[in-house]
């Protein structure tokens, strides 16, 4: 029996076709990545987080297909086939349109006989990622979401219904419906006999059946605050009002109200993980603007040593400030290979650079983050002196990356200089070389490169 397989739970050489194809998919190599993904999917048709990889190469490689007909293309080998052998088997008909009806509908038909109802949500979400304009599709993907009892997804698919016909009285009763029953559930009121009655005369019954409040005027947005403020007086413990002027500075980016009334609200919800990353965001905005305003004043005046006195002092604050807030969220998830990454990147920025060190050998380990820690990493060896350790990793990263971006032209560099370093003058030349054949302008290689031919 075909099931929902991690990335843990697959094999030596499954995990190998997994690490090659997202370091192609990190180098835009869609053509490559899409051939490692569809052997990987074929060979592990349980594993959902690889056919999603696989269907995003797809979409980059064929962007035209949603405007294909509904057969446009396929080779239709998958009908009439048992749905174990749907799952492998459909994949050769979404090669090369992604979005086909027919071929999804297959997929999700498949998966709902075989009981893997995350992947039926996936074949529907990409439907109706194709096809946003087709009610029929956002109304099987609400009702799909409804009997799992995943009702703010429901009530999402609503609302893209709402988009493509505002008089759609379905979506319009199921989106309040759905919303309602989210919230419900997210205050733990499931044992609620009538939510209307639990909910009577209250400001949260209000906002559900009130219209999208993003999109308002500044003046529109002080007016909402002041209603607001007027019911936070009257009942100061209302998580609903507490949270909806927190919105209300998020949308005027007011970020210290806006981290104080989403830490308010936090502590009024049964620890809400949603409301407590919403309160750690408004800080870091809080925190990189203030930063950033200070840094616009210093640039202005670069003769003022008191004010690049501030500045270098709000930098390191800011820097370890950044190193306790990525703790916390390691303590909270510690196998979040992501959350490993940022502290190793906030430790090195605030200098703790063998601290950081182990954290990003964990991130290493991710085929999606495994080229930015091996960056890092040099980074960390270079500042510690330790040059020879640094170009180990600065060279395998190299070799994995194929396109010239971004990425690929830092490292370069940074290998570049850690050869003059050591003295190596003519491998530092062939690393600015390879830079100034595809980007002449990238900082000063065409410097660096001419003037060894003066």
């Amino acid at each position: 029996m075909i099931s929902i397989v991690t990335e843990q739970e697959l094999t030596p050489r499954q995990s190998d076709l997994w690490l090659k194809g997202c370091q192609s998919v990190e180098t835009k190599n869609y053509p490559y990545a899409i051939s490692l993904l569809k052997a990987l999917v074929k060979d592990a048709p349980g594993f959902l987080e690889g056919r999603k990889v696989l269907r995003a190469c797809e979409i980059k490689q064929n962007p035209e297909t949603k405007k294909k007909t509904m057969f446009g293309g396929m080779r239709l080998t998958t009908l009439k086939k048992a749905a174990d052998a749907v799952l492998t088997s459909v994949e050769d008909d979404l090669e090369n349109d992604p979005f086909s009806l027919q071929a999804n509908e297959m997929l999700y038909n498949a998966a709902m006989e075989l009981g893997m109802t995350d992947l039926a949500s996936f074949a529907l979400e990409t439907i109706c990622q194709g096809h946003s304009a087709n009610k029929k599709y956002l109304h099987l993907l609400a009702n799909h979401y409804i009997k799992n009892e995943q009702f703010a997804e429901a009530a999402d698919a609503y609302r893209r219904v709402l988009q493509v016909d505002p008089n759609d009285t379905v979506a319009i009763k199921g989106e309040k419906d759905c919303t309602a029953r989210a919230s419900m559930r997210s205050q733990n009121w499931e044992n609620a006999k009538d939510f209307r009655s639990v909910m009577k005369n209250s400001a949260e019954t209000a906002d559900l059946e009130n219209a999208d409040k993003l999109g308002l005027t500044r003046a529109e947005l002080e007016q909402r605050l002041a209603r607001l403020s007027e019911r936070y007086a009257a009942d100061q413990g209302n998580l609903a009002i507490v949270r909806d002027i927190a919105s209300v500075y998020e949308q005027m980016e007011d970020w210290a109200n806006a981290y104080s009334f989403y830490s308010y609200a936090f502590s009024l919800s049964a620890n809400d993980v949603s409301i407590q990353a919403k309160a750690l965001e408004m800080r870091e905005n809080m925190l990189n603007s203030e930063l950033v305003a200070l840094e616009k004043a210093a640039g202005a005046q670069p003769d003022n040593a008191e004010l690049q006195a501030q500045l270098s002092e709000k930098r390191r604050e800011r820097a370890a400030e950044q190193v306790v807030d990525c703790k916390a969220r390691v303590e909270g998830n510690p196998t979040d290979p992501q959350l490993r990454f940022n502290l190793g990147q906030a430790l090195f920025y605030a200098g703790e650079y063998s601290d950081a060190i182990p954290e990003l050998q964990r991130a290493r380990n991710n085929p999606y983050l495994r080229i930015r820690a091996m960056l890092m990493l040099g980074k960390c060896y270079e500042a510690k002196n330790m040059y020879d350790l640094a170009l180990r990793q600065l060279e395998e990263a190299n070799a994995e990356l194929f396109n010239m971006d971004d990425t690929k032209k830092e490292i370069l560099y940074l290998m570049g200089t850690l050869h003059e370093k050591l003295g190596q003058k003519d491998k530092a030349l062939d690393s600015f070389k390879v830079i100034y054949d595809a980007d002449y302008g990238y900082r000063d290689v065409a410097h660096r490169v001419e003037s060894a031919y003066a």
